[in-house]
């Protein structure tokens, strides 16, 4: 679970720079149609769901992006740190992670960690079912409501009109309306429902409870909406051929009286931002071919690259070198730092991590790092002419920790485990020097890694 909350947050702190940007973006298009302002939102949308995007030259989002902010071996570095490309934010960020001891069994960054992720599914639990009372009391005080034609229904006990359902949405409508009044309102809800708006606005809910931690995902689901209703409300300005923008926001002032009914689910829609809308509707101008086409190619640049992660400078190599390099130590009894380069190296095909352990009581010094695999694949390694991947990132705990003696790896399958072994004196001789020169620098350190890589030894 631990893992996956690191996911979340890594989405999180992504989707965060995106919101921010949509922000900016829909500042600038006041006068475009809200439309699309509303359509950004499915960039911000797209970052909070999906932890991975293409790479492309032409790209708005941090140089680093493309690398997780959060690394997923950060419970095991001796100095944890955050990369989201903005340096103010790391900086604030890393000052307040705690640094783990060399000589604690467990990081305390790890039990922070842990209870994060039971308070984020906490958090979780609570808002959904927050948001299934709020569907049920509504429900409850639509009992009463009379159908007048096909999916609309009219109350007596509301004073806002609104939208409900998720299958099958009907448009609900306070009694006593005039005809024009109604029509106007049939305009707005009916746009909502012909939009999907009733699907986009529950999606947007479990997003926001997905990441409720994040107060930049909650403005975010309140703009979205704000974007939502204003755009409805330019669709019945427009389908309108007199100019109906005073009689439409006394209208919406009169509807503002109470809507208490709605007003506390955040799936029904209730005609909130009354203020907002008011104004829109008031300032509103049929917008030049011009514009919208500047908008809309304004937007469509955005959002490709929002959507767009940067194209890395670096080799694969070079950025694991990087990453190895930050848990380099002299000593095997550094348990953060050797379980950050474990988790670091790519475990052999079809074989997971499982644990590992430190013999420091007495020399030689030895690293035992524990796998799980079936039985067929630990008899597949149990050949000496498969085990190139051990030996390669043998030879990289080597190079990194400087006074491990042995390095063992024991495959488990649930029956009996079968053990590969390795030693520093096998790992000099296969290159014919001290393996620990290669950490002394990025570059070097690169070049051995480009070497396991393709099977070299020299």
């Amino acid at each position: 679970m631990s893992e996956l909350f690191l996911t979340v947050l890594n989405m999180s702190f992504t989707a965060g720079y995106v919101i921010l940007f949509v922000m900016i973006v829909r500042l600038l298009l006041k006068k475009a149609p809200k439309a699309i302002s509303y359509a950004l939102w499915i960039v911000a949308a797209f970052r909070l769901v999906i932890p991975f995007s293409f790479e492309s030259t032409f790209s708005l989002m941090p140089r680093n992006v493309n690398v997780a902010p959060i690394p997923d071996d950060i419970i095991w570095q001796q100095s944890p740190k955050i990369n989201s490309g903005i340096e103010a934010v790391d900086s604030l960020l890393n000052n307040l992670l705690p640094a783990p001891a060399a000589e604690a069994s467990v990081n305390p960054l790890q039990i922070y960690v842990e209870a994060g992720a039971y308070i984020w599914i906490f958090g979780i639990a609570a808002l959904l079912i927050y948001g299934h009372v709020s569907v049920m009391l509504i429900r409850r005080g639509l009992k009463g409501a009379q159908l007048i034609e096909k999916n609309i229904f009219e109350a007596k006990n509301i004073k806002t009109p609104f939208v409900f359902g998720l299958i099958h949405p009907k448009i609900y409508l306070p009694a006593g309306l005039s005809k024009e009044a109604r029509d106007y309102i049939l305009i707005h809800e009916q746009t909502h429902i012909q939009r999907n708006d009733h699907i986009i606005k529950a999606a947007a809910f479990l997003i926001l409870s997905l990441h409720w931690f994040n107060p930049l995902v909650w403005a975010a689901f309140r703009l979205m909406n704000t974007d939502m209703e204003l755009s409805c409300d330019e669709r019945v300005l427009r389908k309108t051929n007199a100019d109906i923008k005073k009689p439409y926001a006394s209208l919406l002032l009169s509807l503002a009286a109470d809507g208490t009914l709605v007003n506390g689910s955040p799936l029904a829609f209730g005609e909130g931002n009354v203020k907002g809308r008011i104004k829109n509707v008031l300032r509103y101008k049929k917008p030049a071919f011009r514009i919208i086409a500047a908008a809309l190619a304004a937007a469509v640049i955005v959002a490709f690259g929002l959507f767009a992660d940067p194209i890395t400078g670096k080799s694969d190599a070079d950025s694991l070198a990087s990453q190895l390099l930050k848990n380099k130590t002299e000593y095997v009894g550094n348990n953060s730092k050797v379980g950050g380069i474990v988790y670091l190296l790519p475990p052999p095909r079809n074989a997971d991590y499982d644990y590992f352990e430190l013999f420091t009581d007495s020399e030689p010094y030895a690293v035992t790092v524990h796998l799980k695999t079936d039985t067929e694949t630990k008899d597949f390694y149990s050949n000496e002419e498969n085990q190139q991947q051990f030996a390669d990132n043998a030879v990289i705990m080597f190079a990194l920790i400087g006074n491990v003696e042995n390095i063992n790896f024991s495959l488990d399958d649930g029956l009996t485990p079968y053990s590969v072994q390795y030693t520093r004196e096998w790992a000099n001789a296969r290159y014919g020097k001290d393996v620990r020169d290669f950490a002394a620098n990025r570059e070097e350190f690169a070049k051995l890694i480009r070497m396991q890589g393709d099977g070299s030894s020299a």
